[in-house]
């Protein structure tokens, strides 16, 4: 029996364990030999590691970076007083607004600093944000320093998520005109770790250079490499995944999909387990990782739902916040995400508010036993919100991600897409309207699914809802045009 063999069902919530874990990492050298990962640690010694690096980070944003030198002065902040990550709150939660009028000044200015490595001088690259929050991308910098901590960080989150060097990763991220981070780790992971990877690359045209793959390329390339895993945006996936099914292709080596950068609820996973099945493969591991920009990777699960473990506090000091008054939120209680970096040289950020309502816990891992901070499912099984996406609705300020995610949980959509709207466009002042775009999957019952869909809307917001239908999955979302599936919008005209 292969290793791979061996591990297949590892990941399930009624097989895993902390001894399973330990014999997964004992299989492989890298992992076993990475002796200084906190994740096992006490959570005192996982404290001690973060408030020794903070200190560290403070000295350095005082004396090199533009912002938070000039804001330190502007306050009046002593950060002689913030000796540990609890002091924190001292600190103003940093904006994505403030970050986006001058990124540059959140870059460390080293150059020419007596003492200073190469390593820390040296900018290796940048990677930008989708611009999905705030409408264009930001730029953030990484220097070789930033790089060579970035491969610890993947390492510890692929060792999380049951990735292995015997694994052949499908990098079916869309290639395009921003160098964001899903495409860029769903490559420079597998090379951290020793995987081979090859990649779809399809994504948005470019006219001058078409050198673009289409879908059904794509999904060739990764039935003739017998990949193991495939990494991509949730939805993407899904639809490569349909396609595939439509071409009878052989699936039958994946065993995990590292469904990234928008959430995957259970729903969605179940269906495309499902699909999979039909494809040839066994019970796939579809993990739900929890990523963005500012650390450069993502959060991982050990098991489906298990919770998104932090790989590395030693470099990232993740907190729920409060965002007006910045004050830390207890475990389990929703908040904003905020993130203080620990041990970085190029872009550095303290308390940067990330967008995201989450619930985080401290407890150890039941599952796999880990003792880093989890971020739980904060809506049904969707780990995260945007707050940009919250809505006011007939008076009342609602969470779409419920509506997400009780969508998701029937069967029969290939599309969706939820629309805040007026029972007369035209007219402000007309009623607001629920409107439920849908393409339903060849040959379902439209009457009853759009009962089913009528009915989990009201179980789970106690709304009604009207169901346009849409011939063609592509008309909502096109993943040759678009990077993510835009599942919200709001087009109700402003009140004058």
């Amino acid at each position: 029996m292969s290793r791979l063999d061996e591990i297949r069902d590892w990941w399930k919530p009624d097989v895993i364990s902390p001894e399973k874990v330990k014999k997964f990492l004992d299989m492989y050298p890298i992992y076993k030999n990475d002796v200084d990962c906190p994740a096992f640690k006490s959570q005192k010694e996982i404290k001690e590691i973060q408030n020794k690096n903070l200190r560290g980070q403070l000295e350095l944003c005082q004396q090199y970076s533009p912002y938070y030198s000039k804001l330190f002065k502007e306050k009046n902040i002593d950060i002689s007083k913030i000796k540990t990550v609890d002091d924190l709150e001292k600190l103003p939660l940093t904006t994505k607004m403030d970050y986006m009028k001058a990124p540059d000044s959140f870059k460390l200015r080293l150059a020419g600093v007596p003492g200073r490595q190469i390593f820390e001088l040296i900018d290796w690259n940048i990677t930008m944000t989708t611009g999905t929050t705030y409408g264009f991308p930001t730029v953030f910098w990484n220097t070789t320093h930033d790089e060579y901590a970035l491969l610890q960080f993947l390492i510890r989150s692929s060792k999380i998520s049951w990735g292995t060097p015997d694994d052949r990763i499908f990098n079916c991220f869309p290639f395009g005109p921003v160098p964001h981070i899903g495409y860029l780790r769903a490559i420079t992971a597998p090379l951290a770790i020793g995987a081979s990877v090859c990649a779809g690359h399809t994504g948005m045209a470019y006219p001058t250079f078409p050198v673009l793959r289409r879908m059904d390329e794509a999904i060739a390339i990764a039935e003739n490499h017998k990949c193991t895993i495939i990494m991509g945006i949730a939805s993407y996936i899904r639809r490569m995944i349909m396609r595939a099914e439509e071409l009878e292709a052989d699936f039958s080596n994946i065993r995990a999909i590292h469904a990234l950068g928008e959430p995957c609820p259970m729903g969605m996973r179940e269906d495309m387990r499902k699909r999979l099945r039909n494809l040839g493969a066994g019970d796939v591991f579809i993990h739900n990782g929890w990523g963005f920009t500012e650390c450069q990777g993502s959060l991982s699960e050990c098991t489906e739902l298990g919770g998104n473990h932090n790989p590395d506090p030693g470099l990232y000091f993740l907190e729920v916040v409060d965002p007006e008054t910045g004050e830390r939120k207890a475990d389990g209680e929703e908040g904003v995400a905020a993130i203080t970096h620990l041990n970085r040289r190029g872009t550095v950020l303290l308390r940067y508010v990330l967008g995201d309502i989450v619930r985080m816990t401290h407890e150890t891992c039941p599952y796999c036993g880990r003792n880093t901070e989890r971020i739980l499912p904060v809506s049904g099984s969707v780990y995260a919100t945007r707050t940009k996406e919250l809505v006011k609705f007939k008076g009342t300020l609602i969470n779409p991600g419920v509506l997400k995610d009780a969508i998701e949980n029937v069967g029969g959509i290939a599309e969706y897409q939820i629309v805040f709207t007026k029972t007369d466009p035209k007219d402000p002042y007309s009623m607001d309207q629920l409107v439920l775009k849908v393409a339903p999957i060849p040959d379902v019952n439209r009457k009853d699914l759009e009962n089913k869909i009528r009915d989990a809307v009201a179980k789970a917001a106690e709304m009604s809802a009207k169901i346009e239908w849409v011939e063609k999955p592509s008309d909502i979302y096109d993943p040759m045009v678009s990077l993510k599936a835009t599942r919200v919008v709001d087009v109700r005209p402003p009140l004058e």
